[in-house]
């Protein structure tokens, strides 16, 4: 039988406390997490988060630690094209988030002390005929650590015309494509876009053809392809949906269908004869013009949304959204 411990036995609290072994017995602290500082941070759903925006003159500095981070990288949405014009396509979107499509997915990216370069990338200008695409959004470009750079790039610009000619344009090539557009009554067929990504674990689809006279289809986005512009689609000429992130702030990303996703990289819309508008993408893509002569909706910022088409009368397609970088960490 055990010995009896009498209450308040100051020997017995001294051998219980000497007894003791491994944890307990050690007072060495748990080992150091990650220092890092950049952009705007915040701690959610045990992460901290380093969001970063266009414009940009902050990196991401690891000062102590190493840890595995998540990213998301997301490039500039392509502008929507002028006059009857098509949208633009979505900037790329690249992560290694959980479940994530690309290659990158699911997969492990390690940081230690260094500086991290970031660069945000815009979204495309508007123009007099087709709209610009967007810039090139990169995380750790030089490859600090040894660590692979990554980028998504900029969203192809949308067709369009600086005036009413006939004929059809396509849409440019991008991490989502621009749109076609036509201006026809014989309905040649516009440009369709990109099918496959445009760099390394990049996600992204092609804009749409324009089947049909007197308007432009819609860019593509990191979810889905643009809405074709013919007179038999159920959706003309909608943007094509982007990639929903779990686990992301209601103040990044816009909403989608479903409800605890954030979405990024919309296509914009392409507009329709005779003016009516078409709804960009989830994920920040512009709805196209429905009057004349009006401009085309900007792709959200923050989103790499593509730009929407613009209507008649030489009205101009919206600006491409600019792009985004997040990265995450155990808290």
């Amino acid at each position: 039988m055990a010995p009896l411990r009498s209450l308040g036995n100051i020997n017995s609290a001294f051998d219980d406390f000497y007894a003791r072994t491994g944890t307990d017995a050690s007072s060495a602290p748990p080992p150091p997490g990650l220092s890092a500082s950049g952009g705007t941070t915040f701690t959610a759903n045990g992460f901290k988060y380093h969001a970063f925006t266009h414009p940009t003159s902050d990196d991401f500095v690891v000062s102590s630690g190493s840890a595995n981070i998540e990213f998301i990288v997301i490039g500039g949405g392509g502008a929507g094209g002028s006059w009857r014009g098509a949208g633009g396509g979505a900037g790329g979107v690249n992560s290694n988030w959980p479940g994530f499509p690309g290659s990158y997915g699911g997969t492990s990216y390690p940081v230690s002390p260094g500086t991290y370069p970031i660069t945000v990338a815009a979204g495309g200008a508007t123009g007099p005929a087709s709209g610009s695409s967007g810039s090139t959004s990169v995380f750790n470009g030089p490859g600090v650590n040894s660590g692979n750079p990554i980028s998504g790039s900029g969203g192809g610009g949308g067709a369009g015309d600086s005036s009413n000619s006939s004929g059809h344009v396509n849409g440019a090539n991008g991490g989502s494509g621009g749109g076609g557009r036509d201006n026809t009554s014989s309905a040649g067929t516009g440009g369709g876009g990109n099918t496959n990504p445009q760099t390394t674990g990049e996600i992204g689809n092609p804009g749409g053809d324009a089947t049909e006279a007197y308007g432009g289809a819609g860019g593509g986005g990191a979810g889905g392809a643009g809405g074709p512009k013919e007179p038999d689609s159920a959706q003309p000429a909608i943007g094509g949906i982007g990639y929903g992130f779990a686990q992301i702030p209601s103040s990044y990303g816009t909403p989608g269908p479903s409800g605890p996703l954030r979405y990024f990289g919309g296509g914009g819309a392409g507009h329709i004869y005779s003016n009516t508008s078409a709804n960009g993408g989830y994920g920040g893509g512009g709805n196209s013009s429905d009057g004349s002569p009006t401009t085309g909706d900007a792709g959200t910022a923050g989103t790499g949304g593509g730009g929407g088409g613009g209507g008649e009368a030489e009205s101009t397609g919206g600006a491409g959204g600019s792009g985004i970088i997040i990265i995450r960490y155990p808290a």
